[in-house]
This record gives C-alpha cells, sequence and structure tokens, in this order.
C-alpha cells in the first residue's frame, strides 16, 4: 500500500519509493540526506505541534517538514487509523496514546495492544465497539486515541 510519508505512524516503517517534489534543489537535499527510492524509512517521532517530524534511515535521523514528508511516498505493509476515522469493520489495535486512567480504563474494557476488535457502529459522536462479545459505546475523543489496522 502507497501512502505518503506523513502519514506513518510513530514507529511504523516503510520503504522509499518516490520522491515527488518538482524543486529539484529539495530533491537533490533529500538525496544527500539519504532519502533515496528503496530505502527504508521509519517515523521516530513527531513534534508537539505536528510539524516537523524526525525519521529514522538506518541509524541516522533526519527532520523533514510535514509539506516535504507529504511528496514522499513509502510502501507499507498496513495504514494505522484511529477509531474515529475508521470505518466498520474488523481491527486489530496498534496502540493507545492517553495517560494511565485511560489505558487503564480501556483495559478494563478489553481494549488494549494486539486485540482485535469489531468497530460496529458509528453514531454521531458515539462509536460502538464489540470485543469478544461484549459491546461498548466510545466517545470521539476517547476513539481518536485508539489505533488500530484493519485486519480481514
Amino acid at each position: 500500500m502507497l501512502i505518503p510519508l506523513h502519514d506513518l505512524f510513530i514507529g511504523q516503517k516503510g520503504k522509499i519509493v518516490s520522491l515527488n517534489n518538482e524543486e529539484e534543489s529539495t530533491k537533490n537535499r533529500l538525496l544527500a540526506m539519504g532519502i533515496t527510492p528503496g530505502k527504508s524509512i521509519e517515523l521516530a517521532h513527531v513534534s508537539p505541534f505536528g510539524d516537523p517530524l524526525v525519521f529514522k534511515i538506518g541509524e541516522k535521523k533526519v527532520v523533514l517538514r510535514k509539506s516535504e514528508a507529504s511528496k514522499i511516498l513509502v510502501d507499507v505493509p498496513y495504514k494505522v487509523f484511529n477509531l474515529l476515522e475508521s470505518e466498520t469493520g474488523k481491527y486489530e489495535i496498534i496502540d493507545l496514546k492517553g495517560g494511565n486512567n485511560f489505558i487503564e480504563e480501556m483495559k478494563s474494557m478489553g481494549l488494549y495492544k494486539g486485540v482485535n476488535i469489531n468497530l460496529v457502529n458509528k453514531l454521531g459522536n458515539r462509536i460502538i465497539v464489540e470485543v469478544d462479545g461484549s459491546k461498548y459505546e466510545l466517545g470521539r475523543g476517547r476513539a481518536a486515541k485508539i489505533f488500530c489496522k484493519k485486519v480481514d
């Protein structure tokens, strides 16, 4: 699956496919930093305001603006969504982003990293998920903190 580099999830790796930059000077700078087609790249860190992004290529770290990263296509085995932007279907939880109370509350519902869930319905501000036969209703804020990948 091809996605723009800025859509990687922290810790997710992809293989660089192409640099779609019109400016020759920017393209040359990216190539000089080691961002070349065929290389593996990983999103290591996102700044507090979402820009710039820190990527890891081998042992080297490279900082790119989101606008630059959006013009680089990478091949990934799967795309990561938060539950808020997901459609109904089956998903595997990849990560939970929140404080200890949030993570403990989600664990008590059976929602933790590695668990398969079924997104049953999205009704306005409510997202209904099914875990091991039990249904739970989540608000938009909680759903936005649960990251998952689609499973067949």
